[in-house]
């Protein structure tokens, strides 16, 4: 018989242990079955104890139910739960509403029973975390005690302006560049880590899904969502999908997931002339090249479908009967019409018969925010039960920005839905939120979650990813970087541009450049100046008639662009452009001197590279265009890299600013040289050290790599080390007798070589038998990278060896001894035909090809 006891409250509250191993991401005590003893924290239900494991009675009824076991199986105790709920839980289950606040709280948990929140304030991860506490005692205290989840928009990223359903908070948690910047990295591993940065951020603070990455292809230059995706290659957006879904989950939904949910499918950038979708002009979405949807759109989704991503959210958009062919006859809505002309949460063909049936996909849709209200496209006649009905039978599970479950409830009392259509969405819902371990631990620690959020080391990584992803465009003229020797004579006029803001951050630019960088002599007038920064922040402009988007820089994106030729005719100008969409930028790139792109970056990163601190190597994410025209000329579904014709900007020297173009800083070889210094006389027998170095070091280097060359017959190598701290000696391998090949690297960011000086001492040996007065030791094949994989090769060197030889000091010792006698003697006889006279060639004293009786004479008068 089991042994059965019930904790209370107070009680639960003391398993500190358990906390403790929870936050290290520890096991508790495994039970007998082999399911491991989760912890167990609870504010309001009592804890059962059974056969010495820990179980939350959530429903109170003083036994162990089948959805409070943990012990059992996903599937089992959702299918034991779903039965127990009211149509009215069931109803507030399948609704997400936004920001619930002090007075709509216990309304919304108790009473409409609402579980999934949407947070889009801006507090700190202690509020957060406080924040959730409270919710959650309020939705354990209800009858079944199903917790809540908080979900979120991104907050990671530097926001230019927070946006409702964009972004709407920034700066709490580790801030990083604009997804496009991420993309502009093209570093895989730094991807994973700032989504599994962000899960360790979010799940401490207790948010536990994402709204999260916009995956689709960018194939309008005027859609205005653009900086919110990773541009437009499908392979960069797809590695992207993989690593974004296993940062924020894990290889499987655990307790310490985020989970992710996809957006938008199938994709939302063919806007016609990048119009809004969230108003009825921007409403359809056009495939005018036949087969695009599967050549462009979709591949990124299956890589978040095969990575496991728990939801996906569905389009706004009405795909238009005007595209080409797209999908296989058998998935056309009817013999005559490709699409049903639907919005994308009520649209079967595209999220059941596509999403699910034809690619995979076993999570569940979440719809757009207000698309049973104002973006209810082609099913605007029908009533809110008819609509809640269409849409859960097209497949959507969850519907966002809905805090008023009764027309789902009522759809069901009035058989428009039958409660049993629930159950295959209540399914996918509740094993997500059993999965996340919600139903046994739902609390976290403001503390921990606001040391987790303030970590300098997760800051840290996300500033290598501000740095990496700036992208040089033009550097014909030499201005970048500013070296310290050319701020030595310049005096440089700033300013940004961005409509109304253009003066504040002009003064917000200045500050931080002299606060940051002091030898920057910033002027305050043009006329004063021998060099400019301007920084171009541009914002996409839709016209009031609603007839298309403005990308070309002037007054309606917030560009003054006479004052900027202004200024480029004047001096110098380094060029500074944020590329949140393609600009047209015809007008104002061929005068600068220099050329950036940047995707909302920390303006310290933007420093570092203009100052050269960082050589770039940040690529495009996205294809400029040519002008205008092209804009106009652009096929809306396929990326500008794609367009069959010059769509391309193409600037002076012939470099296109296309998908993938950017430049590094050119390493001036000529100016960087290697030194090899040390003894230049030896004593045959005498171990010595050379010394390996660089003068007039202009870059940091990272990884260095050369070949020692010398002859084995005269010396001997005995070790390389390195004279630096931080500075390793990765590899030292004999490639051939006489030549090695040593590898070094500076280990982490700070550690980098800038400066002159030694950096490795090779350690040799004169060998005993040296009879020859001098040798060379040769260093080639030496090649320098930086922190960007830029390489710099420089000239070999060499060291001329004097090596003193006392004729008979065959030992090395410095004397001539018997022991030296020993050696003539064992070699009696060889000559130099002998097969191994290499090693028997120093006992021939008297150098005449043969070791004989002279041989020994001589050395035998020569003893002390």
């Amino acid at each position: 018989m089991n042994s059965i006891s019930i904790k209370s409250k107070p009680v639960a509250l003391l398993l500190l242990g358990s906390l403790l191993l929870s936050s290290l991401g520890l096991s508790n005590v495994s039970a007998a079955d082999g399911a491991t003893q989760p912890v167990i924290s609870s504010h309001v239900k009592a804890i059962l104890t059974i056969d010495g494991e820990e179980y939350k009675d959530l429903n109170g009824n003083g036994e162990l139910d089948i959805y409070e076991n943990w012990g059992l199986s996903t599937e089992q105790r959702v299918a034991d739960l779903i039965p127990r709920m009211s149509v009215a839980e069931k109803a507030g289950l399948m609704n997400i509403t936004s920001n619930p606040n002090a007075a709509t709280v216990n309304d919304f948990i108790q009473n409409r029973n609402l579980r999934y929140f949407i947070l889009r304030d801006n507090p700190t991860a202690f509020d957060i975390a406080t924040r959730n506490n409270t919710y959650q005692e309020i939705a354990e205290a209800t009858p079944l005690g199903i917790p809540i989840v908080f979900t979120s928009n991104p907050r990671n990223h530097i926001a230019e302006s927070l946006q409702f359903g964009f972004q709407e908070a920034s700066g709490q948690f580790s801030s990083w560049p604009g997804a496009l910047g991420l993309a502009a990295t093209q570093d895989q591993a730094l991807i994973r880590d700032f989504a599994e940065i962000a899960r360790e951020e979010w799940r401490a603070s207790g948010i536990r899904k994402i709204y999260g990455t916009q995956v689709e292809v960018v194939t309008e230059p005027r859609w205005r969502r653009i900086s919110e995706t990773f541009g437009e290659s499908t392979e960069l957006n797809s590695m992207i999908a993989t690593e974004v879904v296993k940062g924020f989950q894990g290889e499987e939904i655990n307790s310490e997931s985020v989970v992710h949910t996809i957006k938008h499918f199938p994709g939302d950038g063919p806007v016609v002339r990048g119009l809004d979708p969230h108003l009825p002009h921007g409403k359809y979405t056009l495939y005018p090249t036949p087969g695009s949807l599967s050549k462009y759109q979709l591949p990124p989704f299956q890589a978040a479908i095969d990575a496991g991503a728990s939801s996906i959210m569905s389009f706004y958009n009405v795909p238009s009967n005007e595209s080409a062919d797209q999908l296989p006859k058998e998935l056309w809505y009817s013999e005559t019409e490709q699409f049903e002309q639907v919005a994308g949460a009520y649209n079967k063909g595209i999220i059941t018969d596509l999403l699910r049936n034809t690619m995979g996909f076993k999570g569940y849709v979440n719809s757009d925010s207000g698309v049973l209200a104002g973006m209810a496209y082609g099913v605007e006649s029908l009533s809110i039960e008819e609509k809640f009905a269409k849409a859960i039978r097209a497949g959507t599970s969850i519907f966002s920005d809905s805090n008023n479950p009764s027309g789902l409830i009522s759809a069901v009392n009035t058989g428009v839905l039958n409660e049993e259509e629930l159950t295959p969405h209540l399914t996918l819902l509740l094993t997500e939120i059993f999965n996340l371990g919600l139903f046994e631990n739902p609390y976290v620690d403001p503390a921990a979650a606001q040391e987790i959020a303030d970590s300098p080391a997760n800051q840290a990584r996300a500033d290598e990813a501000h740095r990496q992803s700036v992208t040089l465009l033009r550097n014909d003229k030499g201005l970048l970087p500013l070296t310290d020797a050319k701020l030595a004579t310049t005096k440089l006029y700033v300013e940004v541009f961005n409509g109304t803001n253009s003066a504040a951050q002009t003064t917000s630019m200045k500050e931080l450049i002299t606060k940051e960088d002091p030898l920057v002599n910033i002027v305050g007038t043009l006329e004063e100046a021998n060099a400019a920064l301007v920084v171009l922040r541009p914002k996409a402009y839709e016209y009031p008639d609603l007839s298309t988007v403005e990308i070309q820089l002037g007054t309606l994106t917030g560009i003054d662009v006479a004052r900027v030729k202004q200024i480029e005719a004047a001096v110098p100008t380094a060029l500074v452009i944020n590329m949140t969409n393609p600009w047209v930028i015809n007008e104002v790139e061929p005068g600068a001197a220099a050329v950036v792109a940047t995707y909302s970056v920390k303006a310290e990163a933007l420093l570092d590279v203009l100052r050269g601190r960082f050589n770039p190597t940040g690529k495009l994410p996205i294809t400029i265009p040519a002008s205008q025209e092209a804009v106009e000329k652009n096929a809306p579904d396929v990326p500008g890299y794609a367009e069959t014709f010059d769509y391309t900007y193409t600037n002076a020297v012939g470099d296109g600013y296309t998908f993938g173009f950017g430049l590094s800083y050119a390493a001036n070889a000529s100016d960087i040289s290697a030194t090899l210094t040390g003894k230049t006389s030896v004593t045959a027998g005498e171990a010595f050290s050379l010394n390996f170095g660089l003068n007039k070091v202009d870059q940091n280097v990272y990884a260095q790599e050369l070949t020692l060359n010398f002859d084995p017959a005269k010396l001997d190598f005995v070790d390389a080390t390195s004279l630096k701290t931080d500075l390793e000696v990765i590899s030292k391998e004999v490639k051939a007798p006489g030549k090695v090949r040593i590898i070094l690297a500076s280990l982490g960011e700070g550690n980098a070589i800038h400066s002159d000086g030694d950096l490795l001492s090779l350690q040799l040996k004169a060998k005993s038998n040296a009879q020859i007065a001098s040798t060379d030791v040769k260093l080639t094949n030496i090649i320098l990278a930086d922190g960007n994989g830029v390489e710099t090769s420089l000239s070999n060197i060499t060291q001329s060896i004097s090596i003193g030889y006392i004729k008979g000091d065959l030992n090395g010792d410095g004397k001539v001894s018997i022991g030296d006698l020993g050696i003539v003697a064992a070699a009696f006889g060889k000559t130099d035909q002998s097969a191994d006279w290499a090693n028997f060639k120093a006992a021939d004293v008297n150098a005449d090809g043969k070791i004989d009786i002279v041989d020994l004479s001589t050395v035998a008068q020569l003893i002390e």
